[in-house]
């Protein structure tokens, strides 16, 4: 006699909600600062440095980087002065 064994296959689908409003998503926006959800109406702000992908901000996040993003702006327009100085310095 052949024994016969039924495997059934259960599978679950998991929602995702908004850590901030506890709205259901429908997309995949994470601050990325805090790694919380974010709905649409939640973002901060977003932004794209021309690759592939957004970059989300929650509003707490974003506020609280002011003074860190006014720095790094600086150390920017730095490094850029530097980088021309030296190919100044390479070309003379």
């Amino acid at each position: 006699m052949v024994k016969i064994e039924q495997i059934t296959k259960v599978s679950t689908v998991k929602h995702r909600y908004c850590d901030f409003c506890e709205t259901k998503l429908n997309s995949n926006a994470v601050c990325v600062c805090c790694k919380k959800d974010l709905c649409h109406n939640c973002i901060g702000h977003d932004e794209n440095d021309g690759g592939d992908y957004y970059y989300f901000y929650c509003q707490s996040c974003w506020n609280k980087g002011e003074p860190y993003r006014e720095k790094i702006k600086q150390l920017e327009k730095e490094i850029d002065i530097l980088s021309d100085e030296w190919l100044k310095e390479c070309n003379s």
